[in-house]
Order: C-alpha cells, then structure tokens, then sequence
C-alpha cells in the first residue's frame, strides 16, 4: 500500500510542473508563429484539421503543402501539433530511448520511473507519436530515421524548425523567380 501511495505521489509530483513548462513554450512558439504568419497559419491548419489532411488538401507548390508533406515525411514531424512544440527542449536522445524502452503498448510498474525521469514533455510527445503509430512501427520508423539520417540538432524543437526552414527557403526562391 505505501509502495503504490509513494509511486502516485511521485508521478503527480513530477507531473505538476508540466503545465509551467508546456505555458512556457506555448509562449515562446506564439511569439516565433507571431514573427512568420505564413508558418503559423499553416501550423494552425495542421493543429485544427490534422497533418495528413493538409498534407493532401493544401494547395500543391503552396508554403502549407510543403511544411505538412515535410512534417508528414519525418517520423516525428507529427510532434508539430502539439502546442509549443516548435519551441520545445526536450531531449530527442531521451524520446528516442523510451521509445526504445517500451517493450510492448502496456507501459510496466518497471517503466514508469524511467519514463518519468525522462519528463512531462517526453511522454507527452511518446503520446503523441503512439496515436500515430504503432509500437512497432514507431520503433522502426526512429530506428531507420537514426540510422539513415544525421540528426542535426538536440531537442523536439529545433528539428521540427529545421524541417520547416526547408519551405522558407524554397518558398523564398520562389518568390524571386
């Protein structure tokens, strides 16, 4: 009884912080959208109807249809509907190894301190990843994108902004043709 009174006071301790966080980066996002409206409305079109519709229903050469086929193109492109996750730290090496961790869609007694060590923001986007994905699939989908791809930065946020900088430089050659 006091194993389990423990266990749940750990996890809603380490959890309580999650909405200072997540308020933080919402923040810090609004303000990056707020100084790129075409990315944030195109981010407001994936977070209100769903990547794959946009990817499918933009129109083609348009900046939105470029940010959703190359979100929708990355194993963890779908972590962009999240709110603030364009401007998120959390630790891909962290994401990557509780993906790892999971041996099956039923998440263990064993599993949860590790996962919690991880943080809110992880599990928040293994969340996400899983209602996208198979177990699985999702494990060979990040096993393929870290073998076969350099990862050029550390955390959610600057890959997702490294994917989305692609369309900003070919949307502006586009315009100077």
């Amino acid at each position: 009884m006091k194993h389990r009174l423990l266990l749940a006071s750990g996890c809603l301790l380490a959890l309580s912080g999650c909405d200072v966080f997540q308020t933080a980066n919402n923040k810090l996002e609004q303000q990056y959208l707020d100084q790129h409206p075409e990315l944030q409305a195109a981010i407001s079109a994936i977070r209100e109807n769903g990547l794959n519709a946009v990817a499918r229903t933009a129109e083609k050469g348009s900046f939105a249809s470029c940010v959703a086929t190359k979100l929708e193109s990355d194993p963890l492109g779908s972590l962009a509907t999240v709110e603030g996750a364009l401007q998120d730290s959390a630790n891909l090496t962290d994401l990557f190894s509780a993906i790892a961790e999971l041996s099956s869609q039923e998440i263990s007694l064993e599993q949860i301190p590790n996962l919690l060590r991880q943080g809110a923001e992880t599990l928040n986007y293994l969340r996400t990843l899983l209602s996208q994905y198979e177990l699985t699939e999702l494990k060979t989908k990040v096993t393929d994108f870290v073998d076969h791809t350099q990862i050029q930065s550390a955390d959610v946020g600057s890959h997702l902004r490294n994917l989305i900088a692609q369309c900003e430089g070919l949307h502006t050659t586009q315009i100077l043709k």
